[in-house]
């Protein structure tokens, strides 16, 4: 089993609701459209960040995900809808193997 995490950061405190919009927008979209049981969250204390993950049977499932993604215009008009909110070269994609 595999975990997916993707980490942004806001660019400031006021664009914040701005993000969990999108936050959540974009996770009952993946939801809906790839059945992953994507969930997200904001930081608590000190950061703007907010992170998403869902867990997955083989990484040769997360790039077919992946692929998918690349041709799904509703993802992409998210993006580019709030493409102002989120700092430059923020985002962090990690892969965690789980025991």
């Amino acid at each position: 089993m595999y975990r997916f995490i993707r980490t942004s950061t806001v660019k400031n405190a006021a664009l914040l609701p701005s993000a969990l919009a999108f936050a959540s927008q974009v996770t009952a979209h993946l939801n809906k459209s790839y059945s992953l049981q994507m969930h997200f969250g904001v930081e608590q204390f000190g950061s703007l960040k907010v992170h998403w993950h869902f867990d997955s049977d083989s990484l040769d499932k997360m790039q077919q995900i992946n692929e998918k993604l690349m041709e799904d215009q509703d993802y992409r008009s998210l993006l580019e809808k709030y493409k102002d909110v989120w700092e430059d070269g923020a985002m962090r994609d990690t892969v965690v193997r789980l025991a």
